[in-house]
C-alpha cells in the first residue's frame, strides 16, 4: 500500500538500512521512542535480544516451542 507506485529494488534499501545504521539514525529514533513512552514501559523483564524465559511453573502467555524442550514466555509480547 506503500509503495504501489513505483518498484523498490533491494540495494536501495540495503543502501539507507546501511547508512542509517552506521550514522546512528535507527539509535536516535530508538532513544526517542523509549523517552516518548518510558512511562508506559514495565522494564522489570526485558529481554530485547528476542530469547525466551522458561515458564516452569505456568503462566497467562504460554507457548510450547519445538527446538526447546520447555514451555516458554515472550515478554515482548
Amino acid at each position: 500500500e506503500y509503495f504501489d507506485k513505483e518498484k523498490i529494488c533491494w540495494q536501495s534499501i540495503y543502501y539507507y538500512f546501511n547508512k542509517w545504521s552506521k550514522d546512528g539514525s535507527f539509535r536516535k529514533v530508538w532513544i526517542g521512542l523509549l523517552l516518548l513512552n518510558k512511562r508506559k514501559l514495565e522494564m522489570s523483564n526485558v529481554q530485547l535480544d528476542g530469547s525466551h524465559t522458561p515458564s516452569r511453573m505456568g503462566g497467562e502467555k504460554l507457548g510450547y516451542q519445538a527446538r526447546k524442550k520447555a514451555k516458554t514466555t515472550n515478554s515482548i509480547f
